[in-house]
């Protein structure tokens, strides 16, 4: 329900200010659709995130013909530990799954998708510098950041309730 505040607020100031409150992956992998949907018309359900150790220098990844994003789980670890805010931390999960959603609605040129990602970032966030820092180069959230390697694999980890849309599997 719209308040009057709302009324009054540009919606990229309501995204920016939901992007802050974000409590977890699915919240803000919901205004990752709303924007995809909002900019591109492009929409899909039944997506499902799992945190895990990647191999280095690759941050995300989603497999074509699946239904998962797969996040570096020591890059996660990273950012969450030594983020200034809130606000920094998910800019850089939005734009992480903004790239990986887009590689699941079927495209699959990697120039492509980092030129969507920046501009639905720029669509949706207008002159925010951080984000579009981000999105323009993901990696500067981890350049001062130690990840840390460990010798033992950590199991993969599946994230609940991160599409809320998700369609129930009917087998």
């Amino acid at each position: 329900m719209l308040n009057r505040v709302d009324l009054i607020m540009p919606e990229y100031m309501m995204y920016l200010n939901e992007l802050e409150a974000a409590r977890g992956f699915g919240e803000v992998f919901s205004l990752v659709k709303m924007a995809v949907s909002e900019r591109l018309r492009l929409h899909r359900a039944g997506l499902a995130l799992v945190l895990m150790d990647l191999p280095p220098n690759v941050l995300a990844q989603h497999q074509i013909g699946s239904n998962a994003i797969v996040v570096d789980k020591k890059v996660i670890d990273a950012i969450d530990s030594t983020s200034r805010s809130r606000l920094e931390r998910n800019s850089y999960v939005f734009v992480i799954l903004l790239h990986e959603y887009l590689h699941s609605l079927g495209i699959t040129d990697e120039e492509r998708v980092r030129a969507l990602v920046l501009d639905v970032v720029e669509y949706t966030f207008p002159g925010n510098q951080t984000i579009r820092a981000i999105a323009l180069n993901p990696t500067i959230m981890i350049a001062d950041r130690s990840i840390t390697s460990t010798q033992s694999k950590t199991l993969p980890l599946l994230v609940r309730d991160f599409d809320r849309e998700s369609m129930p599997y009917i087998g």
